[in-house]
C-alpha cells in the first residue's frame, strides 16, 4: 500500500485482512463470553484467534509507513502473553493505542475516524473491552476506506490512461 499498483488480489487480501481485524474481537466475545479485556482471550481457547488477528494486522501496518510503530507495538503485545508478562504486555498495549492516534489525528481523510478512536475512551470507566474494541474498529474503518479510496483511485486513473 506504500506506493505502485495494487492488485484485485491484493485489495481483496488486505480487506479481509482488515475486516478480521474489525470483526476478531467479537470472535473472541462468542467463542469465550466477556472478559475484562481483549488481552485476557490470550488465557482463553479464543487465544488463537486473538494471536493472528493480531500479527495480520501487525503485517498490514508495517507496509504503511505513518503506522509503523504501531505495527511494532501491537507486535511486542503479541509476543509477551498477558499471563506471563503482564506489565510488558499491558505497556505494549497501552503504547500500541497511543501510536494509533497520530497517524489517524495527521491523516487529512477520514477525520470522523479520530473522533470514533476517541469516543471510545468515554467506555473506558465501564469496560476497557469495549473502549478496546471502540478504538479497534475505528481504526479498522480508517483502513477500510483508505483502501477503499485508494483502490478506487488507482481504477480510475487505469481507465483514463
Amino acid at each position: 500500500m506504500i506506493s505502485g499498483n495494487i492488485t484485485r488480489f491484493d485489495y481483496l487480501l488486505r480487506v479481509c485482512v482488515v475486516l478480521f481485524a474489525a470483526f476478531s474481537p467479537f470472535i473472541c466475545l462468542l467463542f469465550s463470553g466477556y472478559e475484562k479485556s481483549l488481552s485476557q482471550y490470550w488465557n482463553t481457547e479464543a487465544q488463537p484467534i486473538f494471536i493472528i488477528a493480531n500479527s495480520l494486522t501487525a503485517y498490514y501496518l508495517v507496509g504503511i509507513p505513518k503506522w509503523r510503530a504501531s505495527a511494532c507495538c501491537l507486535l511486542l503485545v503479541t509476543s509477551f502473553s498477558v499471563s506471563m508478562y503482564p506489565d510488558l504486555h499491558n505497556i505494549f498495549a497501552i503504547i500500541f493505542f497511543g501510536c494509533c492516534i497520530y497517524p489517524l489525528y495527521v491523516s487529512n481523510n477520514y477525520k470522523f475516524c479520530k473522533w470514533v478512536y476517541f469516543s471510545g475512551l468515554l467506555f473506558l470507566p465501564f469496560s476497557l473491552l469495549i473502549a478496546e474494541i471502540v478504538g479497534i474498529l475505528a481504526i479498522c474503518m480508517f483502513h477500510l476506506l483508505t483502501l477503499n479510496k485508494l483502490y478506487s483511485i488507482q481504477k480510475e486513473r487505469i481507465e483514463i490512461s
